[in-house]
């Protein structure tokens, strides 16, 4: 045990510079009596259930959004009055935009024209529709699918790339490039390496690529996913913009699904990990580079958004990256050279004092990297560059734990993803190597497995590919084995026997029995088209994942083994974090920031009373 090298507490009034703060309203605002409403139709008149349905009141940084249900109707919680506009779209037809004095009027119905232009519709689709539509029938097409899956899917969403249209040579002068960018968007890359997948199959995957989405005919075949209905048709969605800097305008926030997946530059992205605080206001950490966010807090009534900007040793802003919520209500996040350059610390933080203090664990060990839990023993466990470290909050003393494997010929073992059980044990992933490691607390040593491979896509293997493989040097996390699961991050049932991985280019959550070890892989919906990122475990025991290469929000069952798939209302979110938000007498919110779109959604679920209160409210006269 080592103890920690503290730092003095501090009001976040003095330490902070707090930017672009919105004042609170002296009063809160007047709710309309009766729900904002309608019913949605097609052109031929046909109603149609399963549409999203938002609203965003003038001068307002908050959308809400709804889904309209099996007969077409939609129904919105009680909105503040005033003037709102409201838009409804569905994939395949045109957006339907209004006007609506919320107060004044109360019912607001569409109708969608269809979409003739192939192109226009197909822009309109989130990643996951691109990756099953791409052909892997027979053996050459289905290696050139987990190539596209699994390395140009590593950074961005596969509607990105894919709602783009070039010949074979476009294509490969595409790939020229991305081969040589690391996971930071660094061209080129500090050490000279390419990704060595891209390079080997470049050509082949021109050639594919010009087939699915080239100038001629396509060999893509699109079979569209149904619309939300029942239980995914009743959740509320809300959508917190987060300010660019630099007075940057957006030219597409995702919104509008007509523009397609939106673009990184011009400080677009940079909301990476969120958490929800007992007074229901989210907390972000901003992993990008900034001149005046380390962190932020939005207010979930009003919208209105405080930076806090914390030096670090070069005077530059210091980046943040992780953020959990203890079972105190404290938050704790990991930071990142604020008080030595390239060891990154631990921060606390007080969300109703604003009161931070700053914890680095001692040099002899390593720095924090990113990824952070707490688990139910008084302990905060966060990842370091080789390992994983355990604080002690109650006697501020940093434990470290070692990964099995750091480095081997195939390169660095990059660690990513952490989760404390319900034992107090912590498990981290070292995502290059399908590698788990987890500590024994009783001991202080580490203890490691190895992920079973996608062995459809061994048996698919060339001779050439398997030599390929043999002396194969991981670049970064994001150049993977054709055959790896990839683990990104992962979660705990804080009270259950199972920790859950998401396993991102695999397609499935993995489940650990933390007694026996022993690994159950469960499948997604597709999962050669859904990507889960971060998993969250709710006190149901039900798991929660994002799928970070598409529009969606995924829950499975234990009990039932039944997956729900939440749609969200944005295109090319990009979200890298979930987080659930479990209050005492309130309904549970799951927290998704939009990594690429620059917002932060609160995913609400209603229940089938819910929805018959508010039809019955919304028929009176």
């Amino acid at each position: 045990m080592t103890r920690a090298r503290r730092f003095a507490s501090v009001s976040l009034v003095a330490l902070a510079v707090a930017m672009g703060a919105t004042a609170l309203p002296a009063t809160s605002p007047a709710h309309a009596d009766a729900p904002l409403s309608g019913a949605i139709t097609s052109a031929t008149g046909e109603r149609l259930g399963g549409v999203t349905v938002s609203a965003k009141a003038e001068g307002a940084t908050i959308t809400t959004s709804v889904y309209t249900d099996a007969q077409g109707n939609y129904y919105f919680p009680p909105l503040p009055e005033g003037n709102y506009r409201v838009w409804a779209q569905a994939v395949q037809f045109e957006r339907a935009v209004s006007n609506v004095a919320v107060g004044k009027a109360r019912a607001q119905n569409f109708v969608l024209k269809p979409i003739t232009d192939r192109e226009a519709w197909i822009r309109q689709f989130p990643g996951d529709e691109f990756l099953a539509a791409l052909p892997g029938d027979t053996p050459e097409d289905f290696r050139m699918k987990t190539q596209v899956r699994k390395n140009c899917t590593g950074c961005h969403s596969a509607s990105y790339v894919l709602q783009h249209r070039f010949d074979e040579e476009g294509w490969y002068k595409i790939m020229d490039l991305m081969k040589q960018v690391n996971v930071n968007g660094t061209y080129p890359r500090p050490d000279k390496r390419i990704t060595p997948n891209i390079d080997f199959h470049q050509r082949d995957l021109a050639k594919y690529l010009a087939r699915a989405r080239g100038p001629g005919e396509s060999s893509m075949r699109f079979n569209l996913l149904p619309r939300p209905s029942g239980e995914a048709a009743r959740i509320v969605v809300k959508e917190y913009d987060f300010p660019t800097e630099d007075n940057h305008v957006q030219t597409n926030d995702g919104s509008d699904w007509s523009l397609g997946t939106a673009s990184e530059s011009g400080h677009m992205a940079g909301v990476h990990d969120a958490a929800g605080d007992r007074d229901g206001n989210i907390w972000i950490v901003y992993s990008r580079p900034s001149r005046v966010t380390s962190y932020a807090r939005i207010d979930a009534k009003t919208g209105a958004v405080k930076h806090f900007t914390l030096p670090d040793r070069r005077g530059i802003v210091a980046g943040s990256h992780g953020i959990v919520s203890d079972e105190n209500g404290i938050l704790w996040f990991n930071l990142r050279s604020h008080v030595q350059r390239g060891h990154g610390g631990l921060a606390k933080l007080d969300p109703r004092t604003e009161k931070l203090d700053m914890y680095v664990p001692p040099t002899t060990m390593s720095g924090t990297a990113g990824t952070i839990d707490a688990d139910m023993k008084g302990n905060i466990w966060v990842t370091s560059p080789d390992g994983a470290l355990r604080f002690n909050i109650a006697e501020e003393k940093f434990t470290e734990f070692k990964s099995k494997t750091y480095k081997d010929k195939h390169g660095t073992a990059t660690v990513y993803g952490l989760a404390a059980d319900s034992a107090g044990n912590g498990w981290w992933l070292l995502m290059t190597h399908d590698l788990v490691n987890y500590s024994d607390i009783t001991t202080g040593q580490s203890h490691e497995f190895k992920l079973p491979p996608e062995q459809s896509v061994i048996e698919n293997l060339t001779p050439e590919q398997v030599k390929l493989y043999e002396n194969f040097v991981v670049p970064d996390f994001n150049t993977p084995f054709a055959w790896a699961q990839s683990p990104r991050r992962m979660g705990a049932d804080k009270n259950g026997p199972h920790v859950w991985i998401g396993n991102s280019f695999g397609g499935n959550l993995a489940r650990v029995d933390i007694n026996t070890k022993q690994v159950t892989l469960v499948p997604l919906p597709n999962p050669e088209a859904h990507q889960p990122y971060q998993v969250s475990v709710d006190k149901n025991h039900n798991v929660w994942t994002h799928l970070w290469s598409t529009d969606k929000v995924a829950k499975y069952n234990p009990a039932t083994l039944q997956w729900t798939l939440f749609d969200l209302p944005n295109r090319g979110t990009e979200s890298r974090h979930i987080s659930l938000l479990e209050r005492e007498g309130q309904p549970m919110q799951v927290i998704v920031p939009y990594y690429r779109t620059r917002k932060v959604a609160v995913i609400t679920p209603r229940s089938e009373a819910e929805i018959e209160a508010l039809r019955k409210q919304a028929s009176r006269p």
